[in-house]
Formats: C-alpha cells, sequence, structure tokens
C-alpha cells in the first residue's frame, strides 16, 4: 500500500487527537471516523427508528414545547 500525506489545520488536527484511543494512530482514526455512513451512528436514543419516525418525534416535543411557553 501507498502511503500519502495530507495537510490539515491545528483545529483539525486537535479534533482527530482527541478521538484517539491508546495508542491508535491517526490512520486509524480516520478509518474508524469514516467507516460509519449511518446518520445516526452514535445516537442510541434512536438507533431503533427510522429517520423519519425520529424527526417526527423530535417535532411533536417541539410543538408541545411551543404550546407550553418553553
Amino acid at each position: 500500500m501507498v502511503d500519502k500525506t495530507i495537510r490539515v489545520s491545528e483545529q483539525t488536527w486537535r479534533k482527530l487527537r482527541a478521538r484517539k484511543r491508546g495508542n491508535e494512530s491517526f490512520e486509524a482514526v480516520i478509518e474508524r471516523e469514516l467507516a460509519d455512513d449511518d446518520p445516526l451512528a452514535g445516537f442510541g436514543a434512536w438507533s431503533d427508528t427510522t429517520i423519519d419516525e425520529s424527526v417526527r418525534e423530535v417535532k411533536q416535543e417541539m410543538n408541545e414545547d411551543f404550546e407550553a411557553g418553553l
């Protein structure tokens, strides 16, 4: 495999560094972060619902908050 070098800003480098687990390489962090194409990944409360169901639930909660004057 051929290695490639990419330039990232200091801010991006810090974000990647913060996501490292133990002695994990930056390559491993990037691979892990890019591996999951599911937009709901990491949102455990929504993991068993579809995006449509989740949007409906959030909209209903927002409507209830609005009606309650929150």
